[in-house]
Order: C-alpha cells, then sequence, then structure tokens
C-alpha cells in the first residue's frame, strides 16, 4: 500500500513539473500570420468552458484595425466558437492579444503586413 502512494506520489510530482513550464499560467502563444495592405483576415479561437474571448481584443498598433466579431458553427456543448475579422491597413506588424471572461488562456497572436 504505501509503495503505491510513492508512486501516486511520484507522478503529481512529474505533472506538477511539466506543466509548471516555461510558458506563464494562463496564457497560450498564438500563431504568426501574415497579410497585404488592404486584406481581410479572420482568426478562429474555440472556448472550452463558460465564457468568451472578448471583444473587441487589444490590437499593438495601426498596421491591424479590428472589424468585428461572430459566433460561428457547429455550435458544440464546449463552449462557443469566435471568429474575429481584421484588415490590415499598413505596413508593418500587430500582436493582437484575445482575453477570455472566463478560465481560458490568454492568446496572443501576430499578424505581419506586407
Amino acid at each position: 500500500m504505501q509503495r503505491s502512494w510513492a508512486r501516486q506520489s511520484w507522478v503529481l510530482v512529474a505533472f506538477f513539473l511539466v506543466a509548471c513550464g516555461s510558458e506563464p499560467l494562463g496564457e497560450s502563444r498564438g500563431e504568426t500570420l501574415s497579410a497585404r495592405v488592404g486584406e481581410e483576415l479572420s482568426i478562429t479561437l474555440q472556448t472550452i468552458g463558460p465564457g468568451e474571448y472578448q471583444s473587441p481584443p487589444a490590437v499593438s498598433s495601426s498596421t491591424v484595425r479590428f472589424v468585428d466579431v461572430a459566433y460561428v458553427s457547429p455550435f458544440v456543448p464546449a463552449g462557443p466558437t469566435q471568429r474575429f475579422r481584421f484588415r490590415a491597413e499598413a505596413r508593418g506588424r500587430a500582436i493582437v492579444t484575445f482575453r477570455h471572461s472566463g478560465s481560458s488562456p490568454m492568446v496572443h497572436d501576430t499578424i505581419e503586413v506586407r
């Protein structure tokens, strides 16, 4: 019995060490997308659990302009799927930060406009 408890303890320690990697808790790195000036692009995010990604997202520069957000199908019990649309306004780089109203992680996407 004691041996089983010791094995479970090591599993929990290993899980804790893996969960505490180099990424800050509550954040997720997204993708790097590219667009040409004048093009529209969209980013689709799926929520797991209650809440939704807040609109408008934070955009780091005027290189990209937020257009709108919509719920998209298929609708699943896990949580809403949202499509955020953007327009590439000028050459450069913008970081878009999506914050969640519940417990889903924050997402950061980079948009390169050429």
